[in-house]
């Protein structure tokens, strides 16, 4: 921040000063100068706008992601069925209750699929959301009894996961990020059918 400060600093006194020397100049030569200070400027600014859009956009997908982290358990209230699929995760005998967490399960697995569509349609990037949502994600998803209670069987309502699922997976693969239960790829699963 203080380096953009010392260049606006600069730029602005070197502006002046160009505007002030050619005031006594001969009027071609200042007619030039104030020219070519005035496309110099005119491109600074646009180059600063450009700037300022690029942090407003990535802040404004930085408190999306956050946003929408918070809805899983607020509005969606999905804490409880998540704890159930983290023991799931720590003891690979633990038997998830689908019965009993169904409605969680699918409501889970829509909010998934809206994170899916804005993935999908390139409103955020798995690399702005891989931190905060990978986990959630891929719990569920590659969790076996989830994939062959309701993932597998209902596959038309969860395209969008599919489709996330591949792309995701191959970028933790491509910078060797963990995947949870990787032995139960949802890729593979859904191939075989």
């Amino acid at each position: 921040m203080k380096k953009n400060k010392v260049v606006l600093i600069i730029s602005i006194f070197l502006l002046v000063f160009a505007l002030i020397g050619s005031l006594f100049l001969d009027d071609v030569l200042g007619a030039r100068i104030s020219n070519i200070v005035t496309i110099i400027t005119a491109i600074t600014g646009a180059v600063a706008l450009f700037i300022q859009f690029k942090k407003d956009k990535d802040l404004n997908m930085a408190s999306f992601v956050i946003d929408y982290s918070v809805q899983f358990y607020d509005i969606y209230n999905l804490g409880d069925v998540l704890d159930e699929l983290e023991k799931c995760r720590v003891n690979k005998n633990y038997k998830l209750d689908i019965q009993k967490y169904y409605k969680d399960i699918v409501a889970y697995l829509q909010w998934l699929e809206s994170l899916a569509s804005l993935v999908n349609s390139n409103l955020l990037t798995i690399q702005k959301i891989d931190d905060v949502l990978s986990y959630r994600f891929f719990l569920i998803v590659n969790n076996k009894r989830v994939q062959d209670a309701e993932i597998i069987p209902c596959k038309e309502f969860y395209r969008g996961i599919f489709r996330l699922y591949n792309e995701w997976a191959a970028y933790k693969k491509k910078n060797g990020f963990f995947i949870i239960f990787e032995e139960n790829d949802l890729s593979k699963v859904e191939a075989k059918k």
